[in-house]
């Protein structure tokens, strides 16, 4: 098996693809970071004021609209007539004047969305590595090859799943490494690092690690769909496919129909959203309730849902992939 990993692992960056991969998330990386050089600055001691006066008066009606929400969802008191109220009293964040204050970049308020971004990118590239890796391997012939060196069939695809994996674990820590000195780096400037706090510091590396994650679950899935499918072009077309019909097309016919997304419960992004963001709203029902929103008028999950849902998913396909690979032959 080592010897096997080692074999695969040398061969994964040895491919083309994975280095036409990396020089294209790399410039992506530049372009961004340029992108961002070009919006920093420094705020003015005028613009810091004038922040603080906007950030204590949406504060106040934040504290005023929190505290009557939760009294009337709680039963202290009675809601008017056309009164509603977002469930769980969901206001959003705070207001604080680093939110409200308009300038360029910041480090300290945007580093979420940057790692999101990466996120994404990082398991699309997965998701493509995974399943060229092993799907050129089944349409060139190399696998019935290998197989006749190594015939262990669950050996020969573990080891080539483990050594995807691995690679795009790699190279996702070390992406998201550069990603995150860069815009640092960039945000240097204006004092926006510094803001942060050892929490906010614990959050992003936490924040980190599920983004790695979320790449190697991505590379998972590429690589199952591509070795039940004996090729490249079959784990993305069912990824296009699944984008573009289930996902987009939900949207847009709920749009169409003007009615809540009930498909939202029921969308891999859904659950993906909660896993990167710690907790996701699914709204599942047009009817306004007054006072308060009862438990039936929509699901909240959380990052652990999310993880829970996208660990079955990938494990359905990989346990596929393996059942698919010793029960047929390697032609």
């Amino acid at each position: 098996m080592t010897q096997l990993f080692a074999a695969e692992w040398s061969r994964l960056f040895s491919r083309r693809v994975t280095l036409v991969t990396l020089v294209l998330i790399g410039t992506l990386l530049a372009l961004l970071t340029f992108g961002f050089t070009l919006t920093r600055s420094t705020p003015t001691t005028t613009e810091i004021e004038a922040a603080k006066a906007r950030a204590a008066s949406a504060s106040e009606v934040w504290d005023r609209n929190v505290d009557r929400c939760s009294k009337i969802q709680s039963g202290l008191e009675n809601a008017e007539p056309n009164e509603s109220f977002p469930r769980g009293c969901d206001y959003g964040p705070r207001p604080t004047p680093d939110s409200l204050l308009d300038y360029g970049f910041s480090f300290h308020r945007q580093w979420p969305s940057l790692f999101y971004t990466a996120a994404i990118v990082l398991a699309v590239a997965g998701f493509v590595l995974g399943a060229s890796f092993v799907g050129v391997e089944w349409s060139s012939g190399g696998m019935a090859t290998l197989l006749l060196w190594a015939p262990r069939r669950g050996a020969v695809l573990g080891a080539k799943l483990l050594a995807a994996c691995a690679g795009v674990g790699v190279i996702s820590v070390v992406y998201l490494g550069i990603w995150t000195a860069a815009f640092m780096a960039v945000a240097a400037g204006n004092g926006t690092v510094s803001q942060m706090t050892a929490g906010e510091f614990g959050s992003l590396l936490l924040t980190g690690v599920r983004v790695v994650a979320l790449a190697l679950a991505g590379t998972a899935l590429g690589f199952s769909i591509a070795s039940l499918g004996r090729h490249t072009s079959t784990a993305l077309g069912v990824g296009m496919a699944y984008l573009l019909i289930y996902e987009l097309g939900a949207l847009v016919l709920f749009s169409v129909v003007q009615t809540a997304d009930y498909s939202q419960k029921y969308r891999l992004s859904s659950y993906i959203a909660a896993w990167l963001t710690k907790s996701f709203s699914f709204d599942v029902d047009a009817t306004s309730c007054r006072g308060c929103v009862p438990s039936a008028a929509g699901f909240s999950g959380s990052w652990e849902q999310g993880g829970l849902v996208i660990a079955v998913v990938v494990a359905i396909l990989v346990a596929a992939a393996f059942a698919a690979m010793r029960r047929r032959d390697a032609r």
